[in-house]
């Protein structure tokens, strides 16, 4: 999968105008503490609370992360503590994603050498990468997903991401290996849960099991990378506090664990819940168009003859989608778009002409560069990379 990006969170602190230390390093703390640390737009927490930002310079303070994965936005709360009193801000932070250029090559494509401009530039370039992206409905980056799909009985299936240069997995059916219960005489439920990893959406990372009520309250978390199904099983049954599980079929237990499916709130006090993976996978299917570049008629579409059976979101795809490296005509475009919003950080761009007598304004239709904007002269040069709506 596609590098993942680090982000930085730099936060800094001033009297009167002037840098200032505090008592203590701030931390990713908030006064209600469901909301600390570093929060990802689904509500995942990707840093832990109370983490402490370090002293980087007087009156700044410094930690990163790796986003998980890229292109997301996050929220954090900042405790800062000077002369005894104790404050708390909210702060957002857009992930940087897979930017399609970088600002040395659009500093040098437009004669830039200072710094001055450099700090808006990063932002510019992320921006545009975004809008990009955006207007041709898909990523460019490579990377590695897990997608689930309802089968409509049809032979033809578009991915959402595109192009597709290896499935590793194409189920058209789930089966349930895994059958859990909790049997706690004083509580009032219990659940399972499997959650999705942050870092790698293709698989999963957790498996929460959950009581609520009674001695046994509280939940107890299993990191799937360490287990098999069989081992998994061992170790749910090893938590005691009334939690039973059984493997439906022993030729399922060498099976990783991480191939469960995510799944939330699977109701399992005095009864059973059933946690699934994907059937064993098509063969006899095709990707459709070149897989290495130019990677001409490759839009994200699988073909299987026996079709993809009907149901709902029994298909499942694994599959490694995006450009491995940047096209050179792709790049230009962004860096050409970045150059559209550098030029109009000044002024106007939506404005085509103006006149002083009796004033009047004309409007440029190419738009001014807003997040989803993209001028005429630039769109039209991406119908190569365009997720046309009539396709899909």
């Amino acid at each position: 999968m596609a590098s993942l990006n680090t982000l930085v969170i730099t936060e800094t602190f001033k009297i009167d105008g002037v840098l200032t230390d505090l008592d203590a390093e701030p931390t990713l703390t908030a006064e209600d503490s469901d909301y600390s640390g570093v929060i990802r737009d689904d509500d995942e927490v990707v840093v832990v609370a109370d983490t402490a930002l370090t002293k980087i310079a007087t009156g700044t303070y410094q930690t990163t992360f790796t986003e998980s994965p890229n292109n997301y936005t996050y929220t954090y709360w900042i405790k800062w503590v000077y002369d005894s009193d104790t404050y708390y801000d909210e702060h957002s932070l857009i992930g940087s994603g897979a930017a399609l250029t970088t600002t040395s090559r659009f500093k040098s494509y437009i004669g830039e050498t200072s710094t001055t401009y450099d700090t808006l530039i990063d932002a510019l370039v992320d921006r545009a990468t975004s809008a990009l992206e955006a207007y041709c409905g898909h990523s460019f980056g490579e990377d590695t997903y897990r997608h689930r799909f309802d089968g409509d009985g049809t032979t033809s299936l578009f991915l959402p991401e595109f192009p597709v240069t290896q499935v590793t997995l194409l189920s058209t059916a789930l089966q349930d290996v895994i059958r859990i219960k909790n049997t706690s005489s004083d509580a009032w439920n219990a659940y399972v849960e499997v959650v999705e990893s942050a870092s790698d959406p293709s698989v999963s990372s957790t498996m929460n099991l959950v009581i609520q009520g009674g001695d046994d309250d509280g939940s107890d978390p299993l990191t799937l990378s360490s287990y098999t199904l069989t081992t998994l099983v061992t170790a749910i049954n090893a938590l005691v506090k009334g939690w039973t599980a059984t493997l439906n079929h022993s030729d399922w237990g060498v099976w990783d664990a991480p191939e469960l499916l995510p799944c939330s709130g699977l109701h399992c006090l005095n009864s059973y819940a059933y946690v699934q993976t994907p059937y064993e996978s098509e063969i006899d299917f095709a990707i459709i168009g070149q897989r290495n570049p130019p990677y001409n008629g490759n839009v994200g579409e699988l073909r299987l003859p026996i079709g993809f059976a009907n149901g709902k979101q029994n298909v499942i795809v694994r599959y490694t989608a995006g450009y491995p490296t940047i096209p050179d005509d792709l790049e230009q475009i962004c860096l050409d778009l970045v150059k559209v919003y550098f030029k109009s950080r000044n002024t106007d761009s939506t404005v085509k002409s103006e006149k002083l007598g009796d004033h009047s304004i004309a409007y440029s239709e190419e738009g001014g560069g807003g997040a989803r904007d993209i001028p005429a002269h630039i769109a039209k040069r991406l119908a190569p990379y365009k997720r046309w709506s009539e396709i899909i």
